[in-house]
């Protein structure tokens, strides 16, 4: 019979990076930000951790479509490192995996880290929104984030030509 994982968990260290228009710091940057003040807050060495799930969920435009990069921005050699998709939930996927492995009792100190940078890879996230768009959606996709999408230094998007692929 199942028993849950009450009293088998507990969150012994939390990081968070800085908040703010991030220009002069990549995905990987702000995901060691959070790690090294997760580290410091848990009062634990990076030789402690015995697995890690890190989520992100347009690989294209933040740290790839697997765990390496992360594995590698935060020096996690000789590890499991999982990366996780579950959209919106991302971030609380990555954190579930990570308790019921502890509360499994197959490792003792585990971790769940996330992040997504989307501001300065604009143009890369509306190409890969157009790649996703299903055909029964004309024109939804764009119109939304256009609207709230703001482009970093540099990026011009012409708006004839989002209008058109929307619309395709």
């Amino acid at each position: 019979m199942a028993t849950g994982i009450k009293d088998k968990v507990a969150i012994i260290g939390m990081g968070c990076s800085r908040f703010g228009e991030r220009w002069d710091v990549g995905t990987d940057g702000l995901l060691a930000e959070a790690f090294d003040e997760a580290l410091t807050d848990a009062g634990i060495e990076r030789g402690q951790i015995e697995a890690a799930w890190a989520g992100s969920c347009f690989d294209r435009i933040n740290v790839g479509n697997s765990a390496i990069p992360a594995a590698t921005a935060l020096r996690l050699d000789g590890i499991p490192v999982s990366r996780v998709e579950n959209m919106c939930a991302t971030g609380s996927e990555a954190f579930r995996n990570a308790c019921y492995a502890v509360a499994s009792g197959a490792i003792d100190v585990a971790m769940a880290i996330g992040g997504e940078k989307l501001k300065d890879n604009a143009r890369t996230m509306i190409e890969t929104l157009l790649r996703l768009k299903p055909a029964s959606a004309k024109g939804t996709y764009m119109q939304s984030v256009t609207l709230s999408t703001t482009m970093g230094p540099g990026v011009r998007v012409d708006p004839a030509r989002l209008k058109s692929a929307a619309a395709a």
